[in-house]
């Protein structure tokens, strides 16, 4: 019985880990939610630009207005790609954590199927017993029915 302890507290720790690995997966998860959501805001800001730069090509604006026009689309661009590693950083991140979460329950199932199996082993071994101790009840009976007999 004390290996089935033993395995019950390793299966714990391994259960801990687990729920662990799934906390970290759900904040990793909004953190690359809150990526995707602010470079999707960053590419409407780069695009606003370009739209505003247009507009001003198209009235036929002064040079000092479509400098600072170009130079709002370049700034748009920059934190676009920015957000486009922060996004990269934020998935690949995502990963690991799934791919922790995976290796951790593969862990919690080993110990399960270990526990599982010495259960299974302990009670094939005390039907073992019990099976020797009736079959020796049944031996010792039949020994005294056969000298209470008389011989023919």
């Amino acid at each position: 019985m004390s290996g089935t302890f033993r395995l019950g507290v390793v299966l714990r720790l391994r259960e801990l880990a687990e729920d662990a690995a799934r906390a970290k997966l759900a904040t990793v998860l909004v953190r690359q939610r809150e990526a995707t959501d602010a470079l999707i805001a960053l590419m409407a800001l780069e695009h606003a630009a370009e739209d505003r730069i247009v507009a001003l090509g198209s009235v036929g604006a002064q040079a000092g207005d479509l400098r600072a026009a170009r130079a709002g689309v370049e700034h748009a661009e920059q934190a676009s790609a920015a957000g486009r590693v922060t996004l990269e950083t934020a998935s690949e991140a995502l990963m690991q954590a799934r791919a922790a979460l995976a290796d951790a329950t593969r862990r919690r199932e080993v110990v399960e199927r270990l526990r599982d199996r010495l259960r299974a082993s302990e009670a094939r071994e005390a039907q073992h017993r019990e099976d020797n101790v009736l079959s020796e009840i049944a031996g010792v009976r039949h020994a005294r029915t056969m000298t209470s007999e008389p011989e023919p």
